[in-house]
């Protein structure tokens, strides 16, 4: 299995819950390591670069100024342990209701009865979450779950990790959450 880093689980993660598989530049990310990361992804053939739509988060410009999108392929769906749903055709007008509903990526809002939505609930109960209980709850693999997490603190939650005395796992459960989040 190809080791990925978080930024690249994040990304690859996050591509693979958008309908047209386009992948969004990471908040706060320089244009350098930008264009590292989607090297990377790419030379690893878990994405591929396309021509952008109107409708895609632009990755890049070429040379000639035009827009282009960083997409996720079967590859990098298997490497975060989704199974390839094949291309996905989404009738326009439920793409267009569907944009309306769905919060922007990297608000720290979460569309309601998404999995991340599930992960944030199971986070703020006052006992938290341990990785397995997360992985159960989303059908995640745990480094695709932690990566998540990670996620979580860049955009402003506060977790904590605890592992009570003798036991063999850690809970994990959000104590803060600043305004950058939501």
């Amino acid at each position: 299995m190809t080791k990925l880093t978080d930024t690249q689980l994040i990304v690859l993660s996050k591509a693979a819950q958008r309908d047209d598989g386009a992948a969004q530049l990471p908040r706060g990310l320089p244009k350098p390591a930008a264009r590292k990361l989607a090297a990377a992804l790419v030379a690893k053939k878990l994405m591929r670069e396309i021509r952008g739509k109107p409708d895609m988060p632009v990755w890049r410009q070429d040379d000639e100024d035009r827009p282009l999108s960083l997409v996720i392929l079967k590859a990098g769906r298997e490497a975060i342990g989704l199974e390839d749903e094949g291309p996905r055709t989404v009738d326009v007008r439920r793409r267009e209701a569907a944009s309306q509903k769905q919060p922007d990526a990297g608000t720290g809002i979460s569309a309601p009865g998404s999995k991340r939505s599930r992960v944030i609930g199971m986070l703020s109960a006052s006992s938290g979450a341990t990785i397995e209980e997360l992985v159960a709850a989303t059908s995640w693999l745990p480094h695709t779950t932690r990566a998540v997490l990670t996620g979580l603190r860049k955009e402003g939650y506060s977790i904590e990790r605890q592992r009570p005395d003798g036991a063999t796992v850690s809970t994990y459960r959000i104590v803060k959450q600043t305004s950058k989040a939501g």
